[in-house]
């Protein structure tokens, strides 16, 4: 009798484990992961696999006081022994803040692949505070509409000069080889007084405020404004002339690349118990 208990025991189990084996999925699903450093935090949530393709959401959270590069397709993705690279857009983090890129890879039998592992090798640290290129002074109003500084070609899109303030938009394209900076806050203007007054932060919902990162080939507008001035008609915007002082606003930074990090996926079984079937 006892012989034969525990030769059905070990039926039972040799049937769970086949049953176990045999269970397939149309959604395969993963526990959600974190790691952490000094320059960043990278979480995933959402991942899941099908037939056709695995997908995950990466969200990078920039601790740095520096601008953060993520390059996907300097990632890889290994299972199985095949290793695989994203082809996703570049995410580019300004400091201390964070974003995210949804990572898609197509191929068959995903939905087979319990473990997996995706190794960032992507992350670039840029620096917003490098030496700024000498940038000569632009008048206004302006005697020309476009100029060359460094590795940098600016053009006066708009002018707004008025007595209640001065605007002006500049289209900014960056060809160098390295990463362009651009920072708006940087600027000021000289005024019949001789001082230098430094440009007020833009406002509103599609306003840019603080450095903005390009890479080459690159364009963007940016705006300096600055708002009426104490002084009388001889402070009327409208009717003087005003010198912009570019100081540090256009330099060049080159990337620090950062140390891989290595995501392991496991299978997560009860959600795809749940929803996968």
């Amino acid at each position: 009798m006892k012989k034969l208990v525990l030769a059905l025991l070990a039926v039972t189990a040799m049937n769970s484990a086949i049953a176990q084996k045999e269970t397939k999925y149309a959604k395969l699903f993963y526990k959600d992961l974190k790691v952490e450093n000094s320059d960043v935090t990278i979480t995933v949530d959402n991942a899941v696999s099908t037939d056709a393709e695995t997908k995950f959401k990466l969200k990078i959270t920039n601790k740095t006081n520096q601008f953060l590069i993520f390059k996907p397709e300097e990632c890889k993705f290994v299972a199985n022994g095949k290793e695989i690279k994203p082809l996703e857009k570049w995410l580019i983090i300004s400091p201390n803040d964070s974003d995210f890129r949804v990572i898609n890879i197509k191929g068959p039998g995903y939905n087979s692949v319990k473990s997996y592992s995706f190794i960032i090798d992507g992350i670039y640290k840029v620096s917003a505070e490098e030496k700024g290129i000498p940038t000569p002074d632009f008048k206004l109003p302006a005697s020309k509409n476009d100029f060359k500084t460094g590795n940098f070609s600016v053009k006066l899109n708009k002018l707004y000069k008025e007595s209640d303030a001065t605007k002006l938009s500049l289209d900014v394209t960056y060809n160098g080889d390295q990463m362009g900076v651009v920072n708006p806050e940087k600027a000021g203007v000289v005024m019949p007084d001789g001082k230098e007054y430094a440009a007020v932060k833009s406002t509103g919902m599609l306003a840019k405020s603080g450095p903005v990162l390009m890479k080459k080939g690159e364009t963007e507008s940016v705006t300096l404004k600055w708002d009426r001035m104490e002084g009388g008609k001889a402070m009327d915007m409208q009717k003087v002339d005003m010198m912009v002082k570019f100081n540090d606003m256009f330099s060049e930074s080159t990337p620090q690349k950062s140390k891989p990090e290595t995501l392991n996926f496991e299978f997560d079984e009860a959600m795809s118990n749940e929803k996968g079937k």
